[in-house]
């Protein structure tokens, strides 16, 4: 059984639905809650966000978590990739817990390392642990209307045993990266070398003075490449799209602050901070509470760059252009040709990427063009018949986009997501499913995926979810699920806001769940200005973050259809006592006497 916390006699499980007329509650206070039993798949931010999110939220002791992960240790996508190179794209002093920094960071884009490091540090200051199931993996879930609960299917990734738990509500915290793939090449395992996927590194492997091929110019790629290039003795980089390879993110308060206006190589993001500069980060909080927001702000804001045709928009063109002519150095016409894109910067996410332009032009690297038509035994051949030989092959080519969960959930009529979402995603806020009761998605599409600080998007999201746990509890709810109509209407405006924005121009896009054109899944906003001497100090892209959070604040529950356990919805009402009164406790009895116009409420 899973690592229930947090139970407690004082309250109970809510009844299904009670037979004969209705009564009112005699041993239920105002608003006293039910117990409430949740289960999250996944133990990456999402979960352990959650878990610290329930204990400030809720009232201790009438709720129970489990955070289910399919991985023999938490972390998530900072867990599972270990490749050469893995790094964050977004300022270390921002990809934090908004309310938790870490001032000893040891680089402005922090290595993948050291951010699981910070994520297993919380979760030990937090005590998630006692949360955790690990390697369990959720296998199906499948809400049963009757009683109001999911009935969860899991597999012990050990034994491979299955068995059965429930929940009231159902938490989807593995987010969209989260499975990753093989490419579908004819061929693929016919390879006699060492085939790897970046997802799954295998640090035995010996890169010394090897042939090796990689396939994929994603983010992925743009990392490992510049690592494997100063060992192998060829390197072929098998270059199916296009990619834009910017300036530094964020990179404002590092310049001003730190480098204080010195010369610094444009096409190197990345900077080590010195054990001074640590010290004053730990010694002054104000101080690095600043510098934290001021790069958050200039991420937030410069939202004009994703207008198609704006003043923005062409001139980020003109200058990324130019820097990556610049990185590759004179000739090399051809690979300048295939790789800066003919659409805009933004329609696919960006990568920033120190040294990959410049690896791609050394005498041991090949950058191979087109297709890819089978893989052999020995390597690779091309569309255009040309075998190509290697002793290792690594596919970066990242992850099955879970727009759709990786587990089966199937609702009261007995559909499934996969059946539901048949035309495509269908998620409001990127929190919430039609048809689906009590289940709440951290961050899914519809939200704000593309570019930006992701944390603060799961934070929110988190929190909106832990308002829904309060209302289910303290009304006696017994499901609640939001209204097609609100959904068709929020993507209608989605529809309307996109038709002027890049993602809409002719990319291959996870934005657009895989396809070129598509209905574009990316939140419809954020600060909207057109200051070039801004942008020319910055030129980094900016979010929609902003702006999905003044969305997501508070849930819109007009938007949602609610059943409730009780017979009459205002059940909760009970029987004329407060928590203060059943408690004896005088001052909850007074909370609205006081000397100034403060906020007050009524426990």
């Amino acid at each position: 059984m899973p690592s229930v916390v947090n139970g407690s006699a004082d309250y109970e499980y809510p009844e299904a639905t009670p037979e004969g007329d209705y009564r009112v509650l005699s041993d239920q206070y105002h608003s006293k809650p039910k117990k409430l039993r949740v289960a999250c798949v996944g133990a990456g931010a999402s979960g352990l966000c959650l878990a610290y999110k329930m204990e400030k939220m809720l009232v201790p002791s009438s709720w129970e978590l489990t955070l289910f992960e399919k991985n023999p240790q938490f972390g998530g996508t900072w867990y599972e990739n270990t490749y050469p190179g893995v790094a964050c794209d977004i300022p270390a002093h921002d990809y934090v817990f908004t309310w938790d920094p870490k001032w000893n960071w040891s680089h402005f884009f922090a290595p993948g390392d050291e951010i699981q490091q910070y994520f297993e540090g919380f979760a030990k200051r937090h005590g998630d642990h006692k949360y955790m199931k690990l390697n369990t993996k959720v296998v199906e879930c499948r809400w049963d209307e009757a009683d109001g609960i999911w009935n969860i299917t899991l597999e012990d990734q050990v034994s491979k045993e299955k068995w059965q738990d429930w929940a009231h509500v159902l938490v989807n915290g593995t987010g969209i990266l989260n499975s990753w793939k093989w490419p579908v090449i004819e061929g693929l395992h016919d390879f006699k070398g060492v085939l790897m996927h970046s997802a799954a590194w295998d640090h035995s492997v010996d890169f010394d003075n090897k042939i090796v091929g990689v396939i994929g110019t994603g983010s992925t790629s743009v990392q490992i490449v510049p690592q494997l290039q100063k060992t192998v003795k060829e390197l072929q980089v098998y270059m199916r799209s296009p990619t834009w390879i910017s300036p530094p993110f964020g990179a404002g308060a590092l310049a001003t602050d730190l480098q204080k206006g010195a010369e610094v190589d444009p096409g190197q993001r990345q900077y080590k901070f010195s054990e001074e500069e640590k010290a004053k980060f730990r010694d002054d909080p104000a101080y690095h509470l600043d510098f934290r927001k001021r790069i958050e702000a200039e991420i937030n804001g410069l939202f004009g760059m994703y207008q198609k045709g704006s003043e923005m928009n062409n001139h980020f063109r003109e200058v990324i252009t130019n820097e990556m002519n610049r990185r590759m150095g004179p000739g090399h016409e051809k690979l300048k040709s295939f790789i800066i894109p003919k659409w805009s910067p933004g329609c696919r996410r960006i990568s920033p990427g120190d040294g990959y332009l410049e690896a791609l032009v050394q005498p041991n690297v090949v950058p191979v063009f087109g297709g890819i038509r089978k893989v052999t035994a020995n390597g690779i051949i091309t569309e255009d018949g040309v075998e190509h030989k290697m002793d290792h092959l690594i596919c970066a080519t990242g992850f099955q986009v879970a727009f759709k969960p990786a587990f089966k959930v199937i609702n009261g009529a007995g559909k499934s997501v996969d059946e539901d979402w048949s035309n495509g995603p269908n998620l409001y806020m990127g929190v919430s499913a039609p048809r689906f009761p009590n289940y709440y998605t951290i961050v899914g599409p519809g939200a704000t995926w593309s570019n930006g600080t992701l944390l603060p998007s799961i934070e929110t999201t988190v929190e909106y979810s832990v308002k829904m746990m309060q209302k289910i509890q303290a009304e006696h709810i017994k499901s609640i699920e939001v209204q097609q109509e609100a959904l068709d209407e929020i993507y209608a405006h989605f529809d309307e806001y996109h038709k002027t924005t890049v993602w809409a121009e002719e990319c291959r896009s996870w934005f657009k769940d895989g396809k070129v054109k598509n209905r574009i899944y990316l939140w419809p906003g954020s600060v909207s200005i057109n200051d070039a001497q801004l942008y020319q100090q910055s030129a980094n892209p900016c979010s929609q973050t902003i702006h999905f959070l003044k969305s997501i604040k508070n849930p819109r529950y007009e938007d949602y259809n609610i059943k409730y356990r009780y017979k009459n919805r205002f059940a909760y009402l009970g029987n004329g006592d407060v928590k203060a009164t059943a408690s004896r406790d005088v001052l909850g009895l007074s909370p609205y006497v006081r000397n100034s116009d403060h906020d007050w409420d009524v426990e």
